[in-house]
């Protein structure tokens, strides 16, 4: 297989309504040093044939690379994807979102600089397109810094869309994306990603469009889905360093969000972990450089809960 500059992965299932968007934003800027991989994650609706229909041109010419698996879940798309991608750098691009016109040479051109990461911005869109907020970024210390003097700042964000950024495909040598975990996989991912990273370029351009999907699964959270986020918080509980309390409180709200409508016990936060998410109460740089609402709903969201039920 020829080697590309950047493959671009979009894992798809039941995309029918925006998939032809999605490809279309990106093949119009195709070049020889780029390759697309999409991957059908089982899709029952009319997916398969918008691609294979609408796309087969791309197809043919091995520009488009499409692949077909059983449903096994976003996780498995992607890392199928890695799996048979040949860039240096490889983009992650959701299927029912777009990319900006510029796009690819934007990328290219800062891929130029040799970073492990590649960070840029992004633009929030309803379900027909319409912008809700037109430039949000995971930070703003823009340019080309050590990974050190940015990971502070970056975990600190708790922002940790794939989509929003490019990576070395060689980060990925001995990590993939963790299946069966259908909420908050990401987190897991980019940030043991970013700690083996060198350098990061954070660019003050914005290139993404994300939808505001209701059928996304970042609105349809379940109580079996904080399991998962408990296990990952005991694999990381001892580390003290700042990054990794920005990583703990991030968690731990995600944990609460994934309970917050039940009186299910399934899920809740242990004991354990509840005491070590209460101390981060006494790390005042948190509350300075961490989201408020993440530091709130982290540390008392079962008091806010007990609150709420008792105005109702």
């Amino acid at each position: 297989m020829m080697s590309k500059k950047l493959t671009v992965i979009i894992p798809v299932y039941n995309g029918e309504r925006y998939i032809e968007l999605c490809l279309k934003s990106l093949v119009v800027q195709l070049c020889d040093e780029i390759e697309i991989i999409v991957v059908n994650d089982g899709s029952i609706d009319a997916t398969d044939e918008i691609i294979t229909t609408e796309f087969h041109e791309f197809i043919d010419s091995g520009k488009l690379i499409y692949l077909t698996t059983p449903n096994s879940g976003v996780s498995a798309a992607r890392n199928l994807g890695l799996d048979n991608a040949s860039g240096e750098y490889v983009a992650f691009v959701d299927a029912d979102d777009l990319v900006s016109p510029d796009y690819i040479k934007t990328i290219l051109d800062a891929s130029a600089e040799s970073p492990s990461i590649i960070e840029f911005g992004y633009r929030t869109i309803d379900q027909y397109g319409n912008h809700i907020n037109d430039r949000c970024f995971i930070h703003t210390k823009y340019g080309k810094h050590a990974a050190d003097a940015v990971l502070n700042t970056i975990f600190a964000a708790c922002l940790w869309y794939p989509v929003l950024r490019v990576f070395r495909r060689e980060l990925f040598n001995n990590i993939r994306f963790p299946l069966g975990v259908r909420f908050c996989e990401d987190l897991m991912v980019l940030s043991a990603i970013y700690k083996q990273a060198g350098v990061i370029y954070t660019l003050s351009s914005v290139l993404y469009d994300y939808r505001i999907n209701s059928a996304g699964a970042t609105l349809n959270v379940k109580p079996d889905y904080a399991l998962k986020l408990i296990d990952f918080y005991r694999q990381i509980v001892h580390d003290q360093s700042f990054a990794n309390k920005a990583l703990k409180v991030n968690l731990a709200y995600a944990i609460r969000n994934c309970t917050a409508k039940t009186t299910d016990t399934l899920g809740r936060m242990p004991p354990d972990l509840e005491a070590d998410i209460h101390a981060l109460v006494f790390s005042p740089s948190l509350f300075v450089h961490v989201r408020t609402r993440f530091m709130v709903y982290a540390i008392w969201g079962p008091v806010l809960y007990f609150i709420k039920r008792f105005i109702k």
